[in-house]
This record gives C-alpha cells, structure tokens and sequence, in this order.
C-alpha cells in the first residue's frame, strides 16, 4: 500500500467509484466440477448518511449461466461495504443459497489520483444453512482501474479444503444509479 492510501481519511472513498450498473461475461469452476462461462451484474449504490459518520455501500450481485446454449439464472447476493477498524472494510453478504458472510478487506493497491484499486477481502465468518454445500471460507478480490472492474472470487469447501478459484469476470459500467 502507498502513502497515499494510508493518509486517505473515507476508506470508503474508492469504493464509491463502482456506484452504478455493472455487466461483463466471465468463467467459472471449482475442482469439484465442469468450467463453465457465465454473466455477471452488479448494481452498488452508497447509502449517504447511513451511519453518523460515514455512508455506506449496498451491493447486488446476479449471474447467469450462458454456457453451451444455455441462459439461465445460477446466483443472487446482496450485502454492504461498511468501514471497519484500522482502515479496513468490512463486507456482508447475504446468498440466495442460504449462505452469509462477513469479510474483511484492505487495500493492496491504492492509486487516488488515477483512480485505481485493488482490495482483497478474506472472509471472518461463513454461515451456511443445512440445504447449502459448506462453504468454509471465501477470498474475493476487486480491481478497478481505467474505468473497468475485475472480480475474483476463491473459496474453500467440505470437498475441497484447499482455496481455490471459483469465478473471474471483468465488468463494464453500463449505467449510474442515484445515491438514494
């Protein structure tokens, strides 16, 4: 991390670059099953004023199967970018699979004045219900740069203890959303 990233006074500032609409195509797969190739939509809007101190980030997450022919609904999250001690974010996620997390990340990279990142989030705590495969523990990744973003995400399983690569997806923005 520079030195710019560490006199920032809002951690949530660059965040708040990705506000907006987000599309992209990527691939997936884990060692427990087939590649496949899918689309990603993200949607994050800032809550201003959501604490007294500083807003915060909602996050909606959809992908779709688009593989082979098919076109087909596959996952849906939703949670918050909120601050957290020692300059680092905090991130709740809540699955339609039945699973929630909470992570935490920091700034790899942290470039202000071109308005670029890298922030890698390592999950703390990974609940999942009894209809759901165990996830144990989740790593993802941002990377925003020249106005594209890059998501990865790695995780860890019952099956496969190891982490290991999951999804990859580079997205485009496609249209702003009011800060509501």
């Amino acid at each position: 991390m520079n030195d710019q990233a560490i006199n920032i006074k809002n951690w949530m500032e660059p965040l708040s670059w990705l506000k907006g609409r987000w599309h992209g195509r990527g691939k997936g797969g884990f060692p427990t099953h087939d590649s496949f190739e899918y689309a990603d939509y993200m949607r994050f809007k800032i809550v201003e004023d959501a604490f007294t101190q500083e807003s915060i980030i909602h996050f909606e997450e959809i992908a779709r199967i688009v593989d082979k022919g098919e076109n087909h609904f596959k996952h849906w999250e939703t949670g918050f970018f909120k601050p957290a001690s020692n300059g680092r974010v905090e991130l709740l996620i809540c699955h339609n699979t039945g699973r929630v997390e909470i992570a935490y990340g920091v700034y790899q990279e942290l470039d202000l004045k071109k308005k670029s990142f890298r922030i890698l989030f390592e999950s703390d705590r990974v609940r999942n219900d009894e209809s759901t495969k165990t996830v144990l523990q989740s790593r993802r990744e941002l990377i925003y740069s020249d106005g594209e973003l890059v998501y990865k995400l790695s995780m860890s399983t019952t099956e496969v203890l190891k982490i290991s690569a999951h999804l990859e997806v580079k997205l485009q923005k496609i249209m702003p959303v009011q800060s509501f």
